[in-house]
């Protein structure tokens, strides 16, 4: 493909390179760079016009760049959004064949997708969807290492569903990748808002920052159309902005899809459920309150994609459990194992483990290293406030010591309990809980879901919760 074939698209400011010259490839990694590919220099934590220089002695032919770079270059206003109108170029924009569908937001994102998913096929659709779990494309599960790719790779992604035969894909959109442009030329088809609560502050640096990117994707430059939770403040700011085509859910709050009288039995929800008055009585084998509204909200997109009630109700009553996302394990306690991370997660995911019949609940948590460290003693007083015992562990410590997040938690922890213990390694935190709980007591492994790896010092070693668990129910409840 020549340069000016992908450059289709950008806004360029000038630059010394002869655009018809063929490229084999783009990169934005100057280590990884081959002779014919094309450099693009991005800013950010590392300045990528620091390694054009590296970038032309492997071998590219020509540098994306927002400054001149002394060497045969593109000058463009943002790289950022160069690169991700170059990667749809690249792949033929498959993005535009597609129905893109994205949910944003700090929880609830992975849940919302897969729900959407269940309704889509059920009413025959062909979907691929893209998220923390990785991707699935024609039921093949493809690992990705951000929640949203970069540029390059989700183009990649689109392409290999347009291959398959897929109508729509479903996608978790991150703050970073919105922050990073990095669907930019992308326009959903349906965008969902599902809430937003403290989490990336190490990042943003404040709530406000985080909000403001968050809910600045919902534009009409952007979105065709928002589903937007009417109970969370950021969501009615969105609605009252009118910004964009929106389509509002909730339930405490007035909305265009509602749901009332809402009651769990056994590992069940049911609930009334009025979509745009079209009224259905609908069961989820999912518990909580918090997955009433990731349910609503998948009810709100299929409406707005003229999916009859009669269909989603039969797809939700059938849908399949989703990895690392209140996955239950059953012996003489219950165990459940989810991703819940964050203040406003776990306070969730405690909330609706209380509801769960059994004894008391003991919770094994830790928080991830290099993260937001702010969230920590908030999440050991919300542990506290709603366990009967806490087991405070490691997560994914990254390049922080584990004890050093342990000893932030305690500190929130002692202000709501003093009924924990800190176990650092988490496998034996774990058999301990399996270990000290009671006939009929249910335990919550809070932070990892189905995430295979523990993250130490810069290097991922294997590592599964719902292994941990098993091999402890197999040694202490056998």
């Amino acid at each position: 493909m020549k340069i000016a074939d992908l450059l289709e698209g950008v806004e360029i400011l000038g630059g010394d390179a002869d655009t018809q010259v063929s490229v084999r490839g783009v990169t934005f990694d100057s280590r990884k760079t081959k002779p014919g590919d094309l450099f693009v220099a991005l800013e950010g934590g590392v300045d990528g016009h620091e390694y054009a220089y590296q970038a032309i002695d492997n071998g590219a032919v020509c540098i994306i760049a927002e400054k001149p770079v002394g060497a045969p270059h593109i000058l463009v206003a943002n790289t950022r959004k160069a690169l991700a109108v170059m990667a749809g170029n690249l792949y033929s924009n498959a993005h535009k064949r597609l129905k893109i569908i994205t949910v944003v937001g700090t929880n609830g994102k992975t849940t919302t997708t897969y729900i959407i998913n269940s309704i889509l096929k059920a009413n025959g659709h062909m979907t691929a969807v893209i998220g923390t779990l990785g991707a699935v494309i024609d039921n093949k599960r493809i690992k990705t290492d951000l929640t949203t790719p970069d540029p390059l790779e989700m183009h990649r992604l689109f392409a290999e569903a347009e291959k398959s035969g897929a109508e729509y894909v479903i996608m978790e959109v991150s703050a970073h990748a919105i922050y990073f442009s990095k669907l930019e030329g992308v326009t959903a088809e349906v965008a969902v808002f599902t809430n937003v609560s403290q989490d990336h502050l190490d990042f943003f640096g404040t709530m406000e920052n985080y909000t403001k990117v968050k809910t600045s994707y919902f534009e009409k430059s952007k979105i065709k159309l928002g589903i937007i939770n009417s109970d969370d403040i950021y969501g009615r700011s969105i609605l009252h902005s009118g910004k964009a085509l929106f389509l509002s859910y909730g339930i405490d709050n007035p909305a265009d899809v509602f749901a009332v009288d809402a009651v769990s039995f056994g590992e069940k929800t049911r609930f009334l459920v009025n979509a745009c008055d079209d009224v259905a009585d609908i069961t989820v084998p999912l518990l909580g309150k918090f997955n009433i509204y990731n349910t609503l909200a998948a009810i709100a997109v299929a409406k707005a994609l003229s999916v009859p009630l009669s269909i989603v109700r039969k797809a939700l009553a059938s849908m399949k459990e989703i990895r690392g996302r209140f996955n239950i394990i059953k012996s003489d306690i219950t165990v459940i194992i989810d991703y819940a991370h964050t203040p406003d997660g776990l306070e969730n995911l405690l909330k609706a483990a209380k509801t769960v019949e059994g004894g008391k609940l003991i919770t094994v948590f830790g928080c991830g290293g290099n993260r937001d460290a702010a969230k920590r003693p908030i999440m050991g007083r919300i542990a506290g406030a709603y366990s009967d015992f806490c087991i405070i562990t490691s997560d994914n410590p990254r390049l922080e010591e584990p004890m050093s997040i342990i000893t932030q938690i305690e500190k929130g922890m002692r202000e709501s309990t003093q009924n924990y213990i800190c176990i650092k390694d988490r496998t034996n935190a774990i058999a301990y809980a399996v270990s000290f709980a009671k006939k009929g007591d249910k335990v919550v492994i809070a932070g990892k879901g189905a995430e295979n790896y523990i993250d130490i010092m810069g290097k991922k070693i294997p590592y599964s919760d719902k292994k941990a668990v098993t091999a402890a129910l197999e040694s202490y409840r056998a």
